[in-house]
């Protein structure tokens, strides 16, 4: 008999563990990176969140200060309306108060002839006649029948002539002094304090919104910051040693300052750069334009964003520039020497400007710096 065959016995493979322990790493890695990259998104996510609630402030910040600068300009229109009102009114009631004086003069005068002449009546005619003149319901054709004498005639002619006369010069004076009260109550109704008021609110109100500007551009996240491009970097900073302090020196332009300088946080216009390396002074459209000190004209042209642009030489390192100037209105030519307050040009709107204004730059040795306090130092206040 046979043997039976016994079943072979089959044992299964072990699992492969030549790539457990570097699919374990690999597995991990793909979650962190994973992870980094979900933690880089929120974090994208947040920032572009921030820079959009930043851009609205700042738009919101920006359209708060040109209303305000709107309201402030019809403010100041009304204001000096209300002025120009109350020195018409003034004028007005200064010349009926005068009227009513002399009219005053004039009726005390008439007055006075009158009593002479009914005291001369009273010598030629005797008490019983003064009854008789004082007393308006006798008829004046009475007065003839008073006497015969030629002389009391010609007295009683002129009494009525008199009289008359005291009437219209009395009547006259009555009315000019109603005029009077009048005109003074007109000078009252003038709402000038109203006027000086809304002023002083309306720039109020331009701090407001130029500090809460200037608060956001301090706020600044220093990344951001950073990570912008700058097309025109910052001027690197300048010591102002002083220099021609003893020359004279005057304000290139009349006008609020309506942008500062240093760096911006919205451009304006397309194509000005991230720092503003001047000062706007907002003067209207055509006002002069002076030579901020003597010196020579160094040029004299287009430049750029800068638009018609008049560069000045002062010696001693300084020059002063002008910008935006009007088409047709540069009054001077490169190498022409100029005196402090000499009319060079006048204010426009060329190049990357969006209005009439004057963009003032100071530069020592070709750097630009600060205008205001650079000229605050010679005597000179920049803006009004």
């Amino acid at each position: 008999m046979s043997p039976t065959p016994t079943a072979p016995v089959i044992v299964a493979p072990e699992p492969l563990q030549a790539f457990g322990p570097r699919a374990s790493v690999v597995s991990s890695a793909v979650r962190q990176a994973a992870a980094a990259a979900r933690a880089a998104d929120s974090t994208r996510a947040l920032t572009e969140q921030a820079s959009a609630r930043r851009a609205a402030a700042v738009a919101a910040a920006q359209s708060r200060l040109r209303a305000a600068e709107i309201s402030l300009a019809a403010a100041k229109l009304a204001d000096a309306s209300a002025h120009a009102d109350y020195a018409a009114a003034v004028s007005r009631a200064d010349l009926v108060h005068a009227l009513r004086q002399r009219a005053g003069v004039t009726a005390e005068a008439s007055r006075r002839v009158l009593a002479t002449l009914i005291r001369g009546l009273m010598q030629q005619s005797g008490n019983s006649t003064l009854d008789v003149l004082l007393d308006d319901r006798v008829d004046h054709d009475l007065l003839f029948q008073l006497g015969t004498l030629d002389t009391l005639s010609r007295l009683t002619a002129n009494l009525d002539d008199v009289r008359t006369r005291v009437a219209a010069d009395v009547s006259r004076e009555q009315a000019l002094e109603k005029q009077d009260v009048a005109a003074q109550d007109a000078i009252a109704a003038v709402p000038v304090s109203a006027a000086r008021t809304a002023v002083a609110a309306a720039q109020h109100e331009i701090d407001a919104a130029s500090a809460a500007l200037a608060d956001l551009a301090r706020s600044a996240p220093a990344a951001t910051a950073a990570s912008e491009v700058h097309p025109f970097p910052a001027p690197p900073p300048v010591t102002d040693s002083g220099r021609l302090s003893g020359q004279g020196w005057t304000a290139p332009a009349t006008g609020r300052i309506t942008d500062e300088f240093g760096p911006r946080l919205v451009h304006p216009v397309a194509g000005v750069g991230d720092f503003h390396r001047g000062t706007d002074i907002g003067a209207g459209c055509d006002a002069a334009i002076y030579a901020a000190a003597d010196g020579v004209v160094e040029a004299a042209g287009v430049l750029g964003t800068y638009g018609n642009w008049i560069l000045i030489d002062h010696g001693s390192g300084v020059a002063t520039g002008y910008a935006h100037i009007a088409p047709g209105e540069t009054l001077v030519s490169v190498g022409e020497r100029v005196v402090a307050g000499q009319v060079i040009a006048g204010v426009g709107n060329t190049g990357a400007s969006t209005g009439c204004h004057l963009h003032f730059e100071v530069r020592i040795d070709g750097t630009a710096v600060d205008a205001v306090p650079f000229l605050a130092l010679r005597g000179v206040n920049l803006g009004t």
